[in-house]
């Protein structure tokens, strides 16, 4: 093996074995609380889904009636449009709403977002949040258009890494002594 692709090599064993000494965890109203994190310091944190969220909406065309060949002919149709956020997919925060509260950026559009929060929650987790939420399905506005939730994703919670690194000075002296 050439030395090139052995330290290649080498270094991507590293920055695995160091990317998995962080596991992603719960972002939580307690967490948030506990460290007083500031907008500044939020937006500075990677966050991640914990699941998998996907947006539908569809727009009926409507009918249409004709002939064709002495035959009856009725069309009708949808356009059908679905957003997926795979598991695990990145985003930042673009805006802190309030202290519980806020939005998610997954695009280079500002007006497509998800809004995230602990209210409501009783373990503090930031949750996927909707204007309304009726049998499990939850009505969401991403950009200009309104969708709903596939069912079961009002669990759907931020996560993001934490390392905690202490740091101890010691500073010891050993005592010989003190004779006559």
């Amino acid at each position: 093996m050439k030395k090139t692709s052995v330290t290649t090599f080498l270094l991507a064993i590293l920055l695995f074995v160091f990317d998995a000494c962080s596991p992603k965890i719960p972002f939580t109203q307690a967490i948030r609380d506990k460290y007083k994190l500031t907008e500044a310091d939020l937006k500075s944190i990677q966050f991640y889904l914990s699941e998998q969220v996907v947006l539908k909406r569809g727009e009926d065309l409507g009918r249409e009636k004709g002939t064709d060949d002495g035959t009856l002919v009725i069309k009708s149709g949808k356009n059908l449009e679905e957003v997926v956020f795979k598991r695990n997919t990145a985003c930042v925060i673009n805006q802190v709403v309030d202290n519980s509260k806020v939005t998610m950026g997954f695009e280079d559009d500002p007006k497509k977002y998800l809004v995230f929060g602990s209210d409501g929650d009783p373990n503090g987790y930031y949750s996927i949040k909707a204007l309304e939420w009726v049998k499990s399905r939850g009505k969401i506005n991403y950009g200009d258009q309104t969708y709903y939730t596939y069912l079961n994703n009002q669990g759907v919670y931020l996560m993001f890494k934490m390392k905690s690194l202490k740091n101890v000075n010691l500073d010891q002296k050993v005592v010989k002594g003190k004779k006559l």
